[in-house]
């Protein structure tokens, strides 16, 4: 039917869809813009009120003054800054896992270790190695074994321990020497 309409007919209704069309896209435009404020305008009220809530507790607060605390709260601060910076991990340049790691590469057939303590001292790191050994030769060797690698100095391995023949429940105590201390890298 467009077809059969002439030149000016066919300009005047092409100028009417074009304008019925541009009434349509502002209507949905001004529905989007409707929807969005009611949808929107509870949340920006409680905000509101909750912000100014806030700002009077912060008047409030701001306002009261701590009577004669401040040196109190002050010194109690500067004790507990104090304690967190002892336990800094920056100060703490130990690695005790590197020499655990050592300690079992030394471990020969016949000693089962049961457990590894290590202390902190001046010189470095003490650590107690229990377990038991098959017999005296294993345990000897063990102990030998240690005090020749260049990581731990003064092995000592208590004469108690080599009383049995078989089965020998032992504790060796060594430290860390000087040479693996200091070429250990801090954290």
């Amino acid at each position: 039917m467009f077809k059969l309409l002439t030149e000016e007919e066919k300009q005047k209704v092409a100028h009417e869809y074009a304008a019925r069309r541009i009434i349509i896209v502002l209507y949905a435009l001004i529905l989007v813009l409707v929807v969005g404020i009611i949808g929107l305008l509870p949340s920006y009220v409680l905000s509101t009120a909750r912000q100014n809530e806030v700002s009077e507790h912060t008047k409030i607060t701001g306002n009261s003054l701590l009577k004669g605390d401040e040196s109190e709260l002050k010194a109690w601060l500067a004790q507990i800054n104090k304690k967190l910076d002892v336990l800094s991990p920056k100060l703490d340049t130990y690695e005790p896992s590197i020499f655990i790691e050592r300690i079992l590469d030394q471990k020969i057939n016949g000693i089962r270790i049961n457990g590894i303590s290590w202390t902190r001292s001046e010189d470095g790191l003490e650590f107690s190695v229990e377990g038991v050994a098959v017999d005296r030769q294993i345990l000897v060797a063990f102990k030998d074994r240690i005090n020749d690698s260049e990581d731990f100095s003064s092995v000592v391995l208590p004469i108690s321990d080599l009383a049995q023949d078989v089965d020998i429940d032992f504790q060796i105590k060594f430290s860390t020497s000087d040479i693996s201390f200091s070429t250990q890298t801090p954290l």
